[in-house]
C-alpha cells in the first residue's frame, strides 16, 4: 500500500530559521495515515514552543514515543499529558564520562518522571503493532560486529557499563524506519526488524545514528549494510554527526540524503515493493 507520511521536526540541533529554537535533542511530530504519534520529547519544552509557531496543538496529540531515557529525548516528557510508549527500562538511570569531563547524568529529569508516573503508559518490551501500521522494535539484542559503546554506565561510579537496554525504535508497515539515537547499531536494529517483519522492506531511515564518533571500521559496515540492502533515503540529524553524514553522502551513491532541521514538514516518499 502506497501512502503519504508527514513529518513535523520540532527539536534538533539545528533549526531552519531564528524564528525556530535549537537544543540537543530531538522530537518528531508523525502523521501516518490521519494518525498523529509524538516521537520523543527532547530536552526541554522546546518542541512544545516550536509547534506553537507552526499553529500544532501538542494538547491534540494524544499519543507518544518515548526511544529512550536519555534527557534529551525525555526531558519534555514532562510537558505532555496522554498516552505513552515504551520499553519498560526506559525510567532505569543512565550516566556518562567522557575523558577529561565529570560525570553526567543524562537519566530522565525527576520532573518528567513524575508526569510519567502519572500517565497512561503502554509498555512494549518484544516487537509489537502499537498503532495500526506501526511498530515498537521493543528492545534491540546486539548481535553484530559493529562498536555500539561508549562512555555510558548505570551509575556515577562507572561500575557497571550501560547498553542503554531501554531502546527501542518504530517501523512502519510500509518501510520506514524511526530512530532516536540508534544506539544499539543500526545493523543490529535493521536485522531485529528483518527477523521480526521479513516481508517489509525498509527503504527510509529516518532519525540519528549515533555515529559522531565513529571509526573508519564502523563507517564502512554501515556503508556496506545499507548498500546490500538497497536503502533507499536516509534523514540524518540530532547524534549522527557532520563527519559521518558527508562520509555516507559520498560513498551512497544510490541513495537520498537529507539533514532536516527544527521547524521542517516533509513527506516520505513511499516506494513499492
Amino acid at each position: 500500500m502506497i501512502t503519504d507520511f508527514e513529518i513535523t521536526i520540532l527539536s534538533e540541533n539545528t533549526a531552519v530559521s531564528e524564528k525556530f529554537s535549537a537544543e540537543h535533542g530531538l522530537s518528531m511530530l508523525l502523521n501516518y495515515k490521519g494518525e498523529k504519534l509524538l516521537f520523543d520529547f527532547g530536552a526541554s519544552d522546546c518542541f512544545r514552543k516550536n509547534a506553537s509557531v507552526m499553529n500544532i496543538d501538542i494538547d491534540s496529540i494524544h499519543n507518544a514515543f518515548v526511544s529512550h531515557g536519555h534527557n534529551d529525548h525525555s526531558g519534555g516528557l514532562q510537558y505532555f499529558n496522554g498516552r505513552i510508549f515504551c520499553t519498560s527500562a526506559v525510567t532505569q538511570k543512565h550516566f556518562s564520562h567522557h575523558a577529561g569531563k565529570p560525570v553526567r547524568n543524562l537519566s530522565m529529569p525527576e520532573s518528567s518522571l513524575l508526569q510519567f508516573n502519572k500517565s497512561e503508559i503502554y509498555f512494549a518490551d518484544a516487537f509489537t503493532e502499537i498503532m495500526p501500521g506501526i511498530f515498537s522494535t521493543g528492545r534491540i539484542p546486539r548481535i553484530s560486529i559493529e562498536d555500539c559503546g561508549g562512555p555510558f554506565f548505570k551509575d556515577e561510579n562507572k561500575k557497571f557499563p550501560d547498553l542503554i537496554e531501554d531502546e527501542s525504535a518504530l517501523l512502519t508497515i510500509d518501510g520506514t524506519l524511526i530512530h532516536g539515537c540508534c544506539h544499539a547499531g543500526l545493523i543490529n536494529t535493521l536485522e531485529h526488524c528483518r527477523k521480526y517483519q521479513p516481508d517489509i522492506k525498509i527503504h527510509t531511515i529516518i532519525g540519528g545514528l549515533h555515529l559522531l564518533n565513529a571509526d573508519e571500521k564502523r563507517l564502512k559496515l554501515t556503508v556496506e549494510y545499507l548498500q546490500k540492502y538497497d536503502i533507499k533515503q536516509l534523514y540524518l540529524m540530532h547524534c549522527t554527526g557532520n563527519d559521518a553524514i558527508n562520509h555516507l553522502k559520498r560513498l551512497l551513491n544510490n541513495c537520498q540524503i537529507f539533514t532536516p532541521h527544527a521547524g521542517e514538514t516533509f513527506i516520505i516518499k513511499q516506494f513499492k515493493k
